[in-house]
């Protein structure tokens, strides 16, 4: 029976491991006290933002940090631990964590790890305090799109005095000619 229960155990590993690899964003709570109904309204909203949730023993996520040299990690896999993973858009997910967290306090944000770095509770609130990535994208193209239409009006504003000459040479030799 424990050699059965070890294989299980190495199963649950290389699957949360897996998930890891896929994943490249990922966040960290506590939620001893959450009622279930609540967990599942998190998790639907999380799947909205292609972000999952999964309750995972600790001794298996650690196990499966460790295999992806994550060991830095390991810290934060303590109590009763979820994990959230994102494929993209790491703020919307530390947005809908942080919104959760605050409406609940039974739900504590212990830290996340983006790109190569770990982020406790403060950075994942400074993300989450960030506008939606499709702002941030207009706000880019706008600041790329003003430059461009200062030009033009600048080459308009000359196109037109040239405009208004030729039109005055015209007149003029016009009436004199």
């Amino acid at each position: 029976m424990e050699k059965s229960g070890r294989k299980f155990k190495g199963i649950m590993v290389d699957e949360i491991a897996k998930i890891i690899k896929e994943n490249p964003y990922l966040f960290f709570v506590n939620f001893q006290k959450i009622p279930n109904s609540k967990t599942e309204k998190l998790r639907r909203t999380l799947k909205k933002s292609s972000s999952d949730l999964k309750v995972v023993k600790k001794s298996i996520l650690k196990l499966a940090l460790k295999k992806r040299s994550l060991d830095s990690l390991c810290d934060l896999a303590e109590e009763s631990c979820a994990i959230t993973f994102a494929k993209d858009d790491p703020a919307r997910t530390s947005k809908i964590l942080y919104d959760f967290a605050r409406a609940d306090e039974n739900m504590v944000i212990k830290g996340g790890y983006i790109e190569g770095e770990i982020l406790l509770v403060g950075r994942i609130k400074e993300l989450a305090m960030l506008p939606p990535r499709e702002v941030l994208l207009a706000w880019v193209v706008g600041g790329m799109k003003a430059p461009i239409n200062g030009l033009a009006n600048v080459l308009r504003g000359n196109i037109q005095k040239l405009v208004y000459v030729l039109n005055a040479i015209s007149k003029k030799e016009e009436k004199g000619g």
